[in-house]
């Protein structure tokens, strides 16, 4: 019998097709990867950069590329406390350039630095837990709100362990840097997030003064003194 390849032979255009086939697929197997990885790397530096195709995704899609969300925030701070980094720990937690009209600013200062020497000397081990997050609403009224996107703050409860096993509990207030988030009435851009208070379970929020028991409630500053019982 001789081979299909003998000049003799007229090969069919159908027969032609089913030989090129597999060849063809092989070499888009090969080729596939490398196409699709440079359509989505040109995709995602469009993205990174903030070019027109930012609109194209939702908001938290294109955070979480940035690596722009409250628990980078959490994971930036906790890592410097337990890797005994005192400065990086400093540098994660924000400072707002303008005074709170209410004199809170210098509270804030003094927490940051207290708290992040306690947190270093309470001999925390491993790694750290994120048990909730309470998402805030910070425009028209602010309240806590179910879905994320609309949210222009997150109050994170945090849970580390001690060399003993012994949990401590700490909040995280995580705000967006550009003031009030407006949300779906702005079509819900990107959010910029920043650290600007930590503080145990049972002390009060100095950066954002209301709480959510479960009604909002505003905090007095400065806090009211509390009496003792007779």
């Amino acid at each position: 019998m001789r081979a299909l390849s003998d000049p003799g032979i007229k090969v069919s255009s159908s027969l032609k097709g089913l030989a090129v086939a597999p060849r063809l697929r092989k070499l888009l197997s090969y080729l596939g990867p490398f196409i699709l990885g440079a359509t989505l790397g040109g995709l995602l530096m469009l993205w990174l950069s903030g070019g027109t195709a930012v609109g194209a995704l939702p908001a938290t899609v294109v955070e979480r590329l940035r690596g722009e969300t409250p628990e980078a925030r959490v994971r930036a701070y906790a890592d410097a406390v337990l890797q005994g980094d005192e400065a990086a720990a400093l540098d994660a937690w924000t400072l707002e350039a303008h005074e709170q009209p209410d004199g809170r600013g210098e509270a804030l200062r003094a927490r940051r630095e207290a708290m992040t020497q306690q947190l270093m000397r309470a001999g925390l081990v491993g790694d750290y837990r994120i048990n909730h997050i309470e998402w805030w609403r910070t425009c028209c009224e602010p309240g806590v709100i179910y879905d994320s996107r609309g949210a222009g703050g997150a109050r994170v409860h945090v849970q580390f362990l001690d060399g003993d096993g012994v949990p401590h509990g700490y909040v995280f207030d995580i705000f967006h840097r550009e003031g009030p988030y407006w949300g779906a009435a702005m079509g819900y851009p990107v959010r910029r997030w920043a650290l600007y208070d930590v503080y145990p379970y049972d002390d009060e929020p100095l950066y954002w003064r209301l709480v959510y028991e479960p009604n909002v409630r505003w905090l007095a500053w400065p806090p009211e003194a509390v009496e003792a019982a007779p």
